[in-house]
């Protein structure tokens, strides 16, 4: 069976669902960012909603932002 130039694949329509689907993810967590005044008021909220699960500290290390880690 041959494929036209200008059909689409599902291949093709899959990748542009999962793309959108990720910036619409990206957008909501700007979002959620730009409704705190700070990455430790962020990352409270975040702690919060998992149930205290997780510190605040140890959701800013896993992200990458605490300045006081270095890798060494």
């Amino acid at each position: 069976m041959r494929t036209l130039l200008n059909q689409r694949t599902a291949n093709t329509d899959n990748h542009l669902r999962v793309r959108a689907s990720e910036e619409e993810r990206e957008l909501a967590l700007l979002a959620q960012f730009m409704r705190h005044n700070s990455v430790v008021s962020l990352a409270s909220a975040i702690a919060e909603r998992l149930g205290g699960g997780m510190r605040v500290r140890d959701l800013i290390a896993e992200a990458g932002l605490d300045p006081s880690h270095t890798d060494s």
